[in-house]
């Protein structure tokens, strides 16, 4: 279109254009800026959950042993199968039929858990056992619901669609203030590295697919998996 402009008239750009350009140019700047530190800020949350909920697991698991034989082989029989509700969760990915199955899943045998550790409560005259419990499975319950609220929670799309049309609009008009030989390696570089940075965003923002994942911080509930080999032999 500049070219086009150019062909008619002849006269370089107007002036006024180059100022708004440096606004546009600041403004794409800081929606970036803005964005990236909301959807880095939502991936360390992500992850600090997921540590936080193979603890919780993990302390639910080790706490049965203070239980007898009977109780705690059904509760741990109840939290492995538990446990792997949990991974599946993550292991399905961007599949959200499955995901809500594995998770409605988990919430069923959560509560199994509970039943049981309550029902032993209500026969057992010695509360110290069932308040050692009882506050573990309660931190396992919970943190599995924040931990979905935290992964349904990405950049609202209003702003998305706000910064993919700024893009536009910014390259648009770079692209009209230049007034001689086009320089494709500048046109290609600037292009690039814009849409590197919005993919970048986009996929910090949707961890359970990309590059950016959270496949090594998943690694810590796999390995709870070892506190049940005991069981098999």
């Amino acid at each position: 279109m500049r070219k086009r402009a150019i062909r008619k008239k002849s006269e370089e750009s107007p002036p006024q254009l180059k100022t708004i350009n440096g606004m546009v140019l600041a403004l794409l700047g800081l929606l970036l800026a803005f964005t990236f530190s909301m959807s880095n800020a939502r991936y360390d949350t992500r992850r600090s959950l997921l540590v936080e909920e193979s603890n919780a697991i993990g302390t639910t698991i080790l706490r049965t042993d203070i239980y007898p034989d009977s109780v705690r082989n059904l509760l741990r029989t109840t939290l492995k199968a538990y446990l792997e509700e949990r991974i599946l969760f993550y292991n399905v990915g961007m599949d959200y039929p499955l995901m809500v199955k594995h998770y409605r899943n988990s919430e069923a045998l959560s509560a199994k858990v509970w039943h049981i550790a309550a029902t032993y409560a209500k026969t057992d005259n010695t509360t110290t056992v069932s308040s050692q419990l009882i506050p573990a499975i309660n931190a396992m319950i919970d943190i599995a619901t924040t931990r979905r609220s935290a992964g349904e929670g990405t950049i609202p799309e209003s702003i998305m669609y706000f910064l993919f049309s700024l893009c536009c609009c910014t390259s648009f008009l770079i692209g009209y203030d230049h007034s001689g030989k086009l320089d494709w390696i500048i046109i290609l570089g600037f292009s690039f590295i814009l849409s590197a940075t919005v993919f970048y965003i986009i996929d910090l923002d949707r961890p359970r697919s990309g590059f950016v994942n959270m496949d090594k911080p998943h690694n810590i509930m796999l390995e709870l998996r070892g506190m049940f080999k005991e069981d098999s032999q």
